[in-house]
């Protein structure tokens, strides 16, 4: 009997939530024996992927215990990991109020991740379910029939019936022309490239302000870099802060129910603007009175100033803005599916870098450290970055902002963030099967899928055995750097894929 072989590619948390997930569905539903699950994964462990594969003590989750269960349906499952093992965790957990709502550091997460990877993996086996990891990167994907050829690293192929994209976080390539020089650093992550290439007592350079460069800072100062740093971006605004103990506040305007209602009565999606009046009027209901929304804009004080303001704020239990969004996490990604395309563009373009700072904000103990960067007078934020290259005759990066002033720096680090569009994205797969034409961009960005089974659409038909999950869906859906939503996801595209699975077997 053919067994059909569903490969995964890519041995991160979407990875390894797919694979414990099917297995469990397919032994439940006694048809595990009628499949084979090939996991194919560049680095030598599974589990970790790029996001928790970091082995720095400030690389710290900025989502609290109880999201980030890797078990469909179970998001406290880290949290009840977390107290099952206390022995074990000592100062992992870093911005501790009770285990269900610690922030731990992500290489603790990566523990947790290769764990639950390495249990289940040997559980399918004695179960009598066919497994294997192959290492190697995944180079380009051919149509076979209703089936698929994988090119692999090392001039190997492998050949499966069912395939499941989950390549993790894409790293940008916004900067093709300096990946050649080696002081240029293209993510934050792994650090030890920065470590090995600057010197401890060197200035460097960051581009970007949001989370990743806050990451690009802990390293710096978990490995004692006494020299300047200096952030470049576009708007020079930090992340919030996450309070230490944060508001779930029960909406009353901003509601899907009241989304709803414009659907049902004028026949048509919500607009941004309507969203975002609704948005407004739920803030001030919760502040109980106007908010100054000019002031909001956050450009009348330095970067060290609104920090410190930040934590005062988030010590005290945060503010509307903060807290609203934070109220809407379950319910985002659905206000986002009503948004027409053309609606979500203009939201990215008027509120993206707001919606992100305040929406995904630090936590509270990183944020104290930025602070004494700020105070000991080593950190410096810069805002309205207009461009960089690098300078041949001052054998440095050349950097442009606010109006055409111009600074010189020896060492760069890119800390903008993963890529949103499939052309960016440091990926020779990826950019293959946009080649192929295998997938289809999402104007918003990641690629095209059918968001309630997780399967890849191509020709603007959904392309059979095909799926994907994890950030490059980033454009029809919201929330893909949230473990819990991912999660969520991928056990929608499990009961799918089962469901066919058995259909098929029968």
């Amino acid at each position: 009997m053919h067994l059909q072989n569903i490969t995964i590619v890519g041995g991160g948390a979407c990875g390894i939530s797919a694979f414990i997930e099917l297995f469990l569905q397919l032994r439940i539903a006694d048809s595990h024996r009628k499949v084979s699950i090939t996991i194919i994964e560049e680095n030598s462990e599974v589990g970790r992927g790029l996001a928790f594969g970091t082995r720095e003590q400030g690389h710290i989750l900025n989502t609290q215990a109880d999201l980030m269960g890797i078990h469909v349906s179970e998001p406290q499952h880290f949290s009840e990991w977390l107290i099952r093992h206390d022995d074990r965790v000592g100062d992992e957990v870093v911005d501790n109020q009770g285990k269900n709502e610690a922030f731990t550091t992500r290489r603790l997460y990566g523990d947790y991740l290769a764990e639950q990877f390495q249990h289940y993996f040997r559980l399918a086996q004695d179960e009598g379910m066919q497994t294997e990891v192959i290492h190697a990167s995944a180079l380009a994907v051919t149509r076979l029939g209703d089936g698929f050829s994988i090119s692999l690293s090392g001039n190997k192929t492998h050949k499966c019936d069912i395939l499941l994209l989950a390549p993790g976080t894409p790293v940008g390539n916004k900067y093709p022309e300096l990946e050649k020089r080696s002081h240029y650093f293209s993510a934050p992550w792994p650090s030890e490239p920065i470590l090995d290439r600057i010197p401890k007592d060197a200035d460097v350079a960051i581009i970007g302000s949001s989370l990743s460069a806050i990451d690009a800072l802990m390293t710096l100062t978990d490995n004692g870099y006494t020299g300047q740093i200096h952030c470049y971006s576009l708007d020079g605004q930090l992340p919030r802060v996450q309070p230490e103990k944060q508001e779930m506040p029960e909406r009353q305007f901003l509601t899907l129910k009241n989304l709803h209602e414009i659907q049902r009565t004028q026949l048509r999606n919500p607009t941004v603007k309507e969203v975002l009046r609704l948005f407004m009027q739920e803030a001030e209901h919760y502040a109980g009175g106007k908010i100054d929304w000019k002031a909001t804009k956050r450009d009348h004080k330095t970067a060290g100033e609104l920090l410190k303001d930040d934590i005062q704020i988030a010590e005290n239990g945060g503010d509307a803005l903060i807290n609203i969004p934070y109220s809407l996490r379950y319910d985002s990604s659905q206000m986002w599916k009503w948004l027409d395309a053309d609606e979500k563009l203009r939201f990215k373009k008027w509120l993206g870098s707001y919606w992100a700072s305040h929406r995904h904000c630090m936590p509270l103990v990183n944020a104290r450290r930025v602070l004494d960067l700020f105070e000991k007078g080593q950190l410096n934020i810069i805002p309205k970055m207009e461009g960089v290259e690098y300078d041949e005759h001052e054998d440095a990066f050349k950097i442009e902002f606010d109006g055409g002033k111009t600074a010189f720096e020896k060492y760069l680090i890119n800390a903008t963030g993963p890529a949103s569009a499939v052309e960016h994205m440091k990926s020779e797969l990826m950019q293959n099967l946009l080649k192929s034409k295998l997938i289809d961009p999402d104007p918003v960005g990641g690629i095209k899928i059918n968001t309630e089974t997780m399967q890849v659409i191509s020709g603007d038909q959904v392309s059979p055995n095909f799926y994907a999950v994890g950030h490059i869906t980033n454009g029809v859906l919201l929330d893909v750097n949230a473990v819990w939503f991912n999660v969520k996801t991928i056990g929608n595209l499990c009961r799918h894929l089962t469901a066919q699975i058995i259909g098929k077997a029968s």
